[in-house]
């Protein structure tokens, strides 16, 4: 993946190296988009894989490679490639090492400074984690005084160095969540149906596979996820995923309401909760996978290559 993104990235001629012309920038200037999705693909593969084994850990490396998003965002952006590969970064963490909140703390201070403001919400996903993976209150605060003082650290060091946020934030509220729920919603319908253009049948394709995808996590978890121990891959993974996704949504509305200068969501903005809702997807089929019937599977398996077609095309 790595590799492909590289070399897209260098026939567009979009990234180059100041002070180095010729083919020696056009070589080196897309490594660094390349390197995140390399990353981030890998991250995914690895987690899915220990979580709900190999065959799903491929499937959902696939799945993310092919987002209608993916490619153009890594030819485009420098800085919706590292934030995608950091959020994967600190979901690992959370899902493999629970404890080490100094770790996912650090992660998501460095996303959400020094990377993008839309990884605001980071820093409260790896506090919210810290909470709930303690039983004793006090415990659990040590761990979440422990992944928010990297916050106060990179701040203070972005003082210096600089930060990824406007010069001069103006935090007032602006209102305007209409219109950024609607451009987030138009992002990730790309995603879902990416060749239907027509209104109509684009929200009702839209509409149904949202249905679909939301009554298949809630299954996989009422059915199979939740009777797992609580140490299980595979509910641990449902739950990281669950405090994520919620923090960064909310992170992103705080900056939709509050800051001046935010612009509405972007594709750097809403891919990251995509890439994860992939992860948790693929998860969920795999846990549902042995009780379908056979007829069940080949429309699943026919559902997942109608979409891959039409998001390659796209």
């Amino acid at each position: 993946m790595a590799a492909l993104v590289w070399w897209r990235c260098r026939e567009d001629g979009v990234f180059y190296i100041v002070g180095i012309g010729g083919n020696i920038s056009a070589t080196l200037g897309p490594l660094f988009p390349g390197v995140c999705a390399g990353i981030s693909v890998a991250l995914a593969l690895l987690m899915v894989d220990t979580a709900a084994g190999p065959t799903a850990g491929v499937v959902v490396a696939i799945c993310i490679a092919a987002l209608p998003g993916f490619m153009p965002l890594h030819r485009t952006s420098l800085l919706g490639p590292p934030l995608i590969s950091i959020t994967l970064m600190m979901f690992a963490v959370m899902l493999h090492a629970p404890r080490f909140s100094l770790a996912y703390g650090s992660l998501a201070a460095v996303g959400s400074v020094f990377v993008s403001p839309s990884g605001v919400g980071l820093p409260a996903a790896a506090v919210a984690w810290a909470l709930l993976r303690r039983k004793g209150v006090r415990r659990a605060i040590q761990r979440a005084v422990l992944a928010i003082l990297p916050l106060g650290a990179v701040i203070a060091l972005a003082r210096v160095v600089g930060d990824e946020w406007p010069a001069q934030s103006t935090v007032h509220w602006r209102g305007g969540l209409d219109r950024g729920l609607q451009t987030a919603g138009a992002i990730v319908g790309d995603q879902i149906a990416p060749l239907l253009h027509q209104p109509a049948l684009r929200f009702f394709a839209i509409a149904d596979i949202s249905l679909v995808v939301v009554a298949l996590v809630v299954v996989a978890w009422r059915k199979v996820v939740r009777k797992l121990p609580e140490e299980a891959l595979m509910r641990r993974l449902f739950a990281a995923a669950g405090v994520l996704s919620l923090a960064y949504a909310v992170g992103l509305v705080v900056l939709t309401l509050l800051i001046a200068e935010t612009p509405p969501p972007d594709l750097v903005a809403v891919l990251p909760l995509v890439v994860v809702a992939v992860v948790v997807i693929i998860t969920a089929t795999a846990a549902l996978w042995p009780k379908w019937h056979r007829l069940v599977k080949v429309a699943a398996v026919l559902l997942v290559l109608g979409w891959l077609q039409a998001a390659l095309r796209a």
